[in-house]
């Protein structure tokens, strides 16, 4: 059996680099707190960029009247 920290350490070794990093910071101590803030994170960067996207169109918009 695996121990807990080479599990988790693989399970992070796996994710996106920018999702990892993010993760590593918050310092998960076992493999299910892991992917749940993993998930978290995953949604923020997915809402963040959503709305960069319509703040960039805005600004286009506002650009060209």
């Amino acid at each position: 059996m695996m121990p807990v920290d080479s599990i988790l350490a693989n399970f992070m070794s796996e994710l996106d680099p920018n999702i990892s990093m993010l993760l590593y910071e918050l310092a998960p101590t076992n493999l299910d707190e892991a992917i749940i803030k993993a998930k978290i994170i995953e949604m923020e960067q997915k809402n963040a960029s959503g709305a960069i996207q319509v703040n960039a169109k805005m600004t286009q918009l506002k650009t060209e009247n």
